[in-house]
């Protein structure tokens, strides 16, 4: 008795052996094309998420954009060009709840810069006190309209001669201040 296997028994374990080996090898196979096309998506999908914070940031900047847009439109309505003589009104109405006395007012000459306009007014006020001045140019710079003090100048001015309540009989001078103002307004061209 001979310790082998007959060739019919070889062939049929070639084959079984075969059959296995092909199915290992189509798994084999089947597990690389997997794993490239794993890592083809993983590729992609990093792709997407970079893509994705592009965008993001984009949507964030144009939001800021509109943001801007939207101040730029506010100050432009607020720099608009105004009417002479309701800035002339406003400024009345100021110096007259300021309790100061407008004695002149009138407009000078604008100044055309290439993205503005400065439209400048000259006042004249009389007014008995500091206090009086500060509350007026307080009130002006408070104003909706963006009015600007460019130059401003107190004088004293000797007004009359008005008995002194403590000493009987004498006479004290009073003094009213003259103040001459240089207010602008700004309005964006365009």
């Amino acid at each position: 008795m001979r310790m082998g296997y007959s060739r019919e028994k070889l062939m049929n374990l070639f084959l079984k052996g075969r059959k296995r080996v092909l199915s290992i090898g189509i798994i084999l196979f089947t597990l690389i094309i997997t794993l490239i096309i794993y890592r083809v998506q993983i590729k992609k999908i990093e792709l997407l998420h970079v893509n994705k914070d592009s965008e993001l940031k984009k949507n964030e900047v144009l939001k800021e954009i509109s943001r801007s847009e939207k101040t730029i439109k506010l100050y432009k309505n607020i720099f608009s060009k105004k009417d002479a003589s309701s800035v002339m009104n406003t400024i009345s109405n100021i110096a007259r709840d300021s309790n100061v006395r407008l004695i002149s007012i009138r407009p000078g000459n604008e100044e055309n810069q290439p993205l503005y306009i400065k439209c400048p007014f000259i006042l004249v006020i009389d007014a008995d006190n500091y206090h009086a001045i500060g509350k007026f140019i307080s009130s002006i710079e408070n104003q909706s309209d963006i009015y600007f003090v460019d130059a401003i100048s107190i004088r004293s001015q000797e007004e009359s001669q008005i008995p002194d309540k403590e000493l009987t009989g004498v006479s004290k001078p009073t003094n009213k201040l003259i103040v001459n103002l240089i207010l602008s307004i700004i309005a964006f061209k365009g």
